[in-house]
């Protein structure tokens, strides 16, 4: 069985973006497979016949089972459903220059679903050592109800991946699609090369790690003990969440964060040529270090500065403001920086 490609572009490009110091960002989770390209499961134009296959099983996960799903290309889609058992649809979609040779691609091209002792395994398989069939136009998408307390691995090449609802672990990986996660009781990983990246309304009681390539990492309406986020040059935003350590870097997108500060908490937001936004709620202060090189800062909020005065524009800003007990480090080279309140 091949082993599903491919986060060799995200090793590579995302080597030149910053880190934060205890969290790696895009470990080697999924090694590459060189006899198959993703840009070679693509549509091409060429290929105006199109043939379909549906399949569909059931598979019993019990109350807290694991699901592990892995594509080449096409969607994955999980969401909540009741009971024990996971209903997988599943559609397989070919194109080619003929009827013949789009339903001979589609029975080259194999969905292996395997049950076992609460765990289901699903995997999309195509043909391997046959040089004629290393280019493929087969898409296998993957629609998927799974009882609410799933543990959902979900991994695709060249796919959208979207999970709602589901309350057991979560993490979602694409290499050329969108990653979104809604709903989720925990989240683990979020991360696409060149897609957006978006998690709502979940509490996480622990580590979150959402990022992207060429992508927005998008949060809304969440809470987690720790939050590491990047996006090479996309935009990192925000809102409305709730944590006690942020650690969100972009190369040449905004950063932006909305949410109350926790006592003792410390917020790390940092970009090389793009603005950063920081909007708190609640009453909790903080001491600020903010910076940029060629760009101003400003603050809506009254400073008490440590030897700076406040009024005029300037490029750095030390201080705190009310009781000044959680951190603010804001670094930016060519962008601005804004702290208001909410």
């Amino acid at each position: 069985m091949n082993k599903i490609a491919c986060f060799l572009i995200a090793a590579v490009a995302v080597t030149a973006a910053p880190r934060t110091a205890d969290a790696q960002v895009y470990p080697e989770r999924i090694r590459v497979d060189t006899r198959h390209r993703v840009d070679g499961y693509q549509r091409r134009g060429g290929d105006r016949e199109e043939q379909t296959e549906r399949i569909s099983k059931t598979v019993r996960l019990g109350a807290s089972g694991e699901l592990d799903v892995a594509n080449i290309a096409g969607d994955i889609t999980v969401t909540r459903g009741s009971g024990a058992d996971a209903t997988i649809e599943v559609v397989k979609t070919a194109h080619a220059r003929s009827v013949d040779d789009a339903k001979s691609m589609l029975a080259a091209v194999q969905v292996d679903i395997v049950e076992r002792a609460g765990r289901a395994e699903v995997r999309s398989r195509y043909p391997s050592g046959d040089g004629s069939r290393r280019n493929m136009n087969v898409e296998v998408s993957y629609t998927i109800s799974a009882p609410p307390n799933t543990r959902v691995t979900a991994k695709s090449v060249s796919g959208n991946i979207k999970i709602s609802d589901i309350k057991g672990d979560a993490s979602a990986e694409s290499v050329s699609g969108d990653v979104g996660i809604n709903g989720s009781g925990r989240v683990g990983i979020a991360r696409s090369v060149s897609g957006s990246v978006e998690i709502a309304d979940t509490q996480i009681d622990g580590t979150l790690e959402a990022a992207s390539v060429s992508g927005d990492v998008v949060l809304r309406r969440l809470s987690a003990r720790r939050i590491a986020t990047n996006s090479v040059s996309g935009t990192v935003r925000m809102e409305n969440v709730q944590s006690e350590r942020i650690d969100a870097q972009s190369i040449s997108g905004l950063v932006a964060l909305s949410g109350p500060l926790a006592k003792g908490g410390r917020y790390a937001l940092k970009s090389h040529s793009g603005d950063l936004s920081v909007t708190v709620g609640g009453g909790t202060g903080f001491e600020v270090e903010a910076s940029s090189f060629s760009g101003q800062v400003r603050s809506d909020l009254p400073i008490t500065t440590h030897g700076v005065d406040a009024g005029r524009r300037q490029r750095t800003l030390s201080g705190s403001y009310g009781d000044g007990s959680a951190i603010l480090e804001l670094t930016t080279f060519s962008g601005n920086i804004v702290i208001s309140k909410r």
